[in-house]
Formats: structure tokens, C-alpha cells, sequence
């Protein structure tokens, strides 16, 4: 391919190389993970480039899942205690003041069926089955695209931003969860695991845009070398076919993914309830107590920052991702109209293969126009920046709503209270 060393020289800059480790060097993590915690049952096996579903050691696996079931059955007095409470405020508590509580205990079932998801997800059988073909399939499509055309690897310095901001506060929140006296390992464990399976997500929505960046660059380059031809060798056509197969896989791949990983988008939506009611707690600490502004910063950090700003942040990401998706679309989109243009449709007479070029060509627009790639959230709604300014602004009016129900109530919010 006339234009392969220059993609090998676009490989060797700095920045690619940074990018390239940050792939693997993540991608490593969550495998190791995975071992580490028996999550998943699967084995990389290098020699083929492909993860192989393998049994643990019989005895180290039972160590580890005793580990597990200890870690979360010793608290069972607090679990006792939560279950005293709630029986009390169910059968006792008929006022206003009971609002925090319901809201309360409605995030906890959230949490709850949230958890058990992901318990299962981390561990089912039928979950391993599509986590090993989708694990295989990015591998594959990855080592072709190596291959055929050279890999080149983006990571979006935004998004890169944006998440590394929403770990700074998931530390902050799991500090401050794991520093209560009345820590709940359930709720910790919450947050660490779905935060495992939204980093797998994320490295692949990386991917996605890494395998459209490639083809994209790949065809604007196509277009540069052969501006002055009047026609395409059969040697391209080999080339642009492959480009069209990839595409057909890419897409495929990713309707799978989206099939069996909606119940992840759908958790973190659920999450707008936990933000509106922190969302609540901090308007009324910032704006109505009357605390000194250090501990006023010191009581939203400890209690409802990350509650608020991680859920944003989760759908903010995905948003982002979408609407990446999406400008990589349109840019491939006008590609294909300039070599149908400049190489396929002035063909003179109209070979088979050239014939068959512009059908695909067809084909792979409207495609995308029918079926684009996308992130859904909940009720087959795209995930895009447009939704997640809707996200934000409706967690904010409800928030202000909780507020002002709270005041026509009387309650004191003179100190943040709520918060301590």
C-alpha cells in the first residue's frame, strides 16, 4: 500500500506511543483484575491473541470466594440495624420529616438491584460467553486493521480529562465511605464495581473511535495519493472491500454489545436519584446553613460531592462518546462520496468490481443513516450531549423543587445537619 509507510511513521511519534501504552497498559489492568478477584473465567492466551475460558485453581478459588462471602457477611449487625430502622420509620414515621429517609431507602434498593447486577454480570456464565466473543472480537479486528492498514490510537485528551476528573471524586467518595463510622461494604463495593465495568466500557468506546480514526486517516490519505488519478488500481479495491468488511464487523459487534450491556446504561441512569436527593443536601448546606465556609467545604466533600458529580460525569462521558461516534461517522460519510465521485462512478466501462465498490459504498451510507453508532441509556434514548445537558438540568429543577418542599415544611436548615 503506497501510503503504509507513512502510517508507520505516524506510529512512531511520541504522543502514539504514549497513546499505545495507555491502551495496553489499561486493558492489562482490568485483565489482571479479573485474575486477581475470579472474575470472569477467562484466560489471554498470547500465542493466539485470544482470551480462553480456563478453571481456577480449585483450592485458591475457594479461599478467594470465602474471602468474598466473609467481607460482606460481617456486618450483619449493621445490616440488623438498617432493618430495625426501616421497620420503624415504615410503621411510626407518617410526617414531612420522613422525606430524606424514603428518598433514602429508595436509592438503596436502586443500589441493591444495581449490585446484584453486577455480582452477576462479573461471574455468570452466559455474561462470560459474551465478554470472551466480545474480548476476541476487538482483538481481531484490531490485529487486522494492524495488519492490513497499521493501527494508529486516539485517546481523546477531553474525555481522558473528564474521566480522570470523575475518579478524582470516586476516591474522595470511597475515602469518605470507608472513614464512616457506619460504613455499609455493600455501598462501597457498589461504587468499585460498577466503576470496574464503566472503565471496560470506556477503554472500548476509546477503541471504537481508535478503529474510525484509523479508517478515516486511511481514506483521507487514499484521496491525497490519488488525486490526480482518473481511476483505481484492483489493488485498492482489495483494500476498500476490507475497509467495508471491517465496518460491517465494527457495527455488529458494537449492536452487541449495546444488546447485552444495556442493564449497565440503565444503572447508571437510575443513579438520577441519588443525585437529586445530594444534589438537595449540598444546595441547602451551600446556600441556607449558616457554617463557617471551611466546614461547609469539608461537609459537602465527606457527604454528597461524589453522589452528585459522579453520575453527571458517567453520562457526561457517555454523551461525549456518542456524539464522537458520530462526527467519525460523518466524516467517513463524506469520504466515501469523494472516491465514489473522483474514482468509482467516472470508470469507463463499469468493471464488476468497481460496480460492486459503488454498491457497498450505498450500502455503508445508508447504514449508517438507519442504524448509526450510538449509546443508548434507558427506552432506546441516545446517550448524547444534548441528553445529558437534559440529565443535568433535571437533577438541578428537582433538586430545587426537594428544596423549596422542604422549606414550606418548616424543617431547619440552618446547619447541615443532613450532612454530618
Amino acid at each position: 500500500m503506497s501510503n503504509k509507510d507513512d502510517f508507520l511513521r505516524h506510529r512512531t511519534k511520541p504522543t502514539q506511543i504514549l497513546h499505545r501504552l495507555f491502551f495496553k497498559g489499561s486493558a492489562w489492568t482490568i485483565y489482571a483484575i479479573a485474575c486477581g478477584f475470579h472474575f470472569f473465567k477467562l484466560h489471554y492466551n498470547e500465542r493466539t491473541n485470544q482470551v480462553e475460558e480456563a478453571q481456577y485453581h480449585r483450592v485458591w478459588s475457594k479461599i478467594v470466594v470465602g474471602i468474598k462471602v466473609l467481607l460482606v457477611a460481617s456486618q450483619y449487625l449493621q445490616y440488623f440495624v438498617l432493618g430495625l430502622v426501616i421497620y420503624i420509620h415504615l410503621k411510626l414515621v407518617h410526617t414531612s420529616s420522613a422525606q430524606n429517609f424514603v428518598m433514602s431507602l429508595l436509592m438503596l434498593g436502586i443500589v441493591l438491584s444495581a449490585m446484584r447486577r453486577l455480582v452477576i454480570f462479573l461471574h455468570l456464565k452466559r455474561d462470560r460467553r459474551f465478554l470472551e466473543h466480545s474480548v476476541n472480537e476487538i482483538l481481531q479486528i484490531t490485529s487486522v486493521i494492524e495488519r492490513k492498514i497499521g493501527m494508529v490510537y486516539k485517546c481523546d485528551g477531553v474525555l481522558l480529562l473528564v474521566y480522570l476528573l470523575k475518579l478524582w471524586i470516586l476516591y474522595i467518595l470511597l475515602d469518605s465511605l470507608w472513614n464512616k463510622p457506619y460504613f455499609l461494604v455493600i455501598n462501597f463495593l457498589y461504587w468499585l464495581l460498577l466503576e470496574y465495568c464503566f472503565a471496560g466500557y470506556f477503554i472500548y468506546q476509546l477503541i471504537l473511535l481508535s478503529w474510525y480514526h484509523t479508517i478515516n486517516l486511511f481514506l483521507r490519505r487514499f484521496t491525497e495519493d490519488n488525486k490526480i488519478r482518473q481511476d483505481i488500481e484492483v489493488y485498492y479495491h482489495r483494500r476498500l472491500f476490507l475497509l467495508f468488511e471491517l465496518h460491517l464487523r465494527i457495527n455488529n459487534l458494537h449492536k452487541y454489545v449495546k444488546e447485552n450491556l444495556s442493564w449497565l446504561s440503565t444503572s447508571i441512569y437510575l443513579m438520577i436519584f441519588t443525585c437529586i436527593f445530594n444534589m438537595e443536601l449540598l444546595i441547602e448546606c451551600a446556600l441556607f446553613a449558616e457554617d463557617e465556609l471551611e466546614n461547609k467545604i469539608y461537609i459537602i466533600a465527606d457527604g454528597c460531592l461524589g453522589p452528585v458529580f459522579i453520575p453527571i460525569l458517567y453520562v457526561l462521558i457517555l454523551g461525549m462518546c456518542t456524539d464522537r461516534i458520530r462526527d467519525a461517522e460523518l466524516q467517513l460519510q463524506q469520504l466515501i462520496v469523494i472516491i465514489q465521485g473522483l474514482y468509482v462512478r467516472k470508470v469507463r466501462p463499469r468493471l464488476l468490481t468497481v460496480m460492486v465498490l459503488d454498491n457497498e459504498h450505498t450500502s455503508l451510507m445508508l447504514h449508517q443513516k438507519l442504524e448509526p453508532l450510538q449509546n443508548m441509556i434507558i427506552l432506546d434514548i441516545t446517550c448524547d450531549r444534548e441528553f445529558a445537558m437534559d440529565f443535568i438540568l433535571t437533577v438541578i429543577l428537582t433538586a430545587l423543587s426537594l428544596v423549596q418542599y422542604t422549606i414550606s415544611c418548616d424543617r431547619n436548615i440552618s446547619e447541615c445537619l443532613t450532612h454530618k
